[in-house]
């Protein structure tokens, strides 16, 4: 009897370590069994993707900013908006996309770089389906636009905003989580509480300038939501008379690297 004890006792013992064995090969496995990044796993779960720290300014008493941003470039109406930001000495927020930073537009971006705009992060591949898949999909995405930018262009940014933003119906209810994932991991995430709707149906330079000065001039913080794609030509035309109604009105200009994150506040409920 004691010797059955004694076998069942080895063969259980050797059953615990043999399903260990298991579990780690499936663990160590590319696209196999993968652990949820946590505090505690900050090593092992898209190393790469960690934000530099950035300081935050908050508004001082008075103060009304208007922070220009563009989604989707670069293209060749980048360049025709950095002209128009070098002529009113003012600063803005580029938020890139990753298949757009091909060779013929390098030097664009580094021109906006040199010329002290901020860059973001919007997406490697501006695909929902493929970037919402799930949160391998996402993190993977933005980890190559990451090293992207740092490789090519010597930068990193901690800025990033979702394609579609942090409420969009693609996410399929993982906004959050995904919001959660990027925020530990340093960045600040930006939405926007203005928006030209330049890139919606068939807009028209007065359909722009009427979104953004309609709601814009009666914030304190106006973040404007613009494009700077390559169908994004009436933007272009838009921009002159939005940036001179924003000044007669009292606002500075300023880029994104210094703001308080915004996202929409359904994204924190």
């Amino acid at each position: 009897m004691k010797k059955l004890e004694k076998s069942q006792l080895l063969i259980a013992v050797l059953s615990v370590v043999l399903l260990s064995l298991v579990l780690q090969l499936a663990l160590n496995h590319k696209g196999e069994i993968k652990s949820v990044f946590s505090e505690n796993e900050e090593n092992n779960y898209y190393p790469a993707l960690m934000a530099p720290r950035r300081t935050v300014k908050p508004l001082a008493e008075g103060e009304r900013i208007c922070y220009l941003t563009f989604d989707d470039g670069p293209s060749e109406n980048t360049e025709k908006i950095l002209d128009i930001l070098a002529k009113y000495d003012i600063k803005a927020t580029f938020f890139v996309i990753g298949e757009a930073l091909t060779e013929d537009r390098k030097a664009t971006v580094e021109r906006a770089i040199e010329e002290g705009h901020a860059i973001g992060m919007h997406a490697n591949v501006h695909v929902y389906e493929k970037l919402y898949a799930n949160l391998d999909s996402f993190l993977n995405d933005y980890e190559t636009l990451y090293e992207k930018l740092k490789e090519d262009y010597g930068i990193e940014t901690a800025l990033f905003r979702f394609p579609g933003g942090s409420v969009c119906t693609c996410l399929n209810g993982q906004g959050k989580t995904y919001l959660h994932e990027m925020e530990k991991r340093g960045f600040s995430c930006f939405d926007w509480n203005v928006s030209g709707e330049d890139s919606v149906g068939s807009p028209t330079v007065s359909s722009i300038q009427k979104n953004v000065l309609k709601k814009g001039l009666d914030c304190r913080r106006a973040i404007v939501l613009l494009h700077d794609s390559g169908s994004a030509a009436k933007t272009v035309e838009a921009l002159p008379e939005i940036i001179e109604q924003f000044k007669e009105e009292g606002f500075e200009f300023q880029s994104l690297e210094n703001a308080e994150s915004y996202v929409f506040p359904a994204s924190r409920e």
